[in-house]
């Protein structure tokens, strides 16, 4: 991996940051509902690498750049995506402030799953493999089953094990149907 692919991936890079800098940060501060602030303060770094991207690819003249062997092309139409993921999981953190004063303990995993869950999206706007669009599509599903399970109760611990195992019957027939040669 190059530098160049770092810089490529650097708005995801950022974001799974700030998700590591959140749970590190609920097990050290005492304030909770200063987690939800952190968080979308700081997805303002995604945002300004995506920016940064955007006037790079403006200013180079091409329409795309590639890197990661290819597997990862960065282009207007995934910048797009990746303005809009990053504003999308903004708001997501803004409307679930109250919804994270239901359970005390996990905030700053509350806020993690989240983020990295769009890190995923964010991903798999800018994968052209097929391998690469099935790790970023599984980091999406993962922490979305995680959310979904969240409240440790019966119906949300139902649904997360569903989710759950869905999610592993299709990766075992994509990968069942990836290995048929034709």
């Amino acid at each position: 991996m190059t530098t160049h692919d770092i810089y490529l991936l650097s708005p995801e890079i950022s974001i799974v940051g700030l998700a590591i800098v959140l749970v590190l940060l609920d097990l050290v501060i005492t304030r909770k509902g200063a987690l939800a602030f952190v968080a979308f303060v700081g997805l303002a770094a995604p945002l300004a690498l995506s920016v940064v991207l955007w006037v790079d690819l403006n200013d180079d003249g091409s329409q795309q750049m590639g890197a990661v062997f290819g597997t990862l092309v960065v282009d207007k139409f995934s910048l797009f995506f990746k303005f809009l993921l990053v504003s999308v999981a903004a708001l997501v953190v803004l409307a679930s402030a109250e919804y994270v004063d239901r359970f005390h303990r996990f905030r700053g995993e509350f806020f993690a799953l989240v983020l990295l869950s769009t890190s995923g999206m964010m991903l798999l706007a800018s994968t052209v493999e097929l391998i690469s669009i099935y790790v970023s599509l599984e980091l999406t599903a993962l922490p979305i089953a995680a959310l979904a399970a969240f409240l440790r109760d019966g119906r949300s611990s139902e649904s997360g094990m569903k989710f759950l195992i869905l999610s592993g019957i299709s990766s075992a027939v994509f990968t069942g149907l990836e290995s048929i040669e034709v």
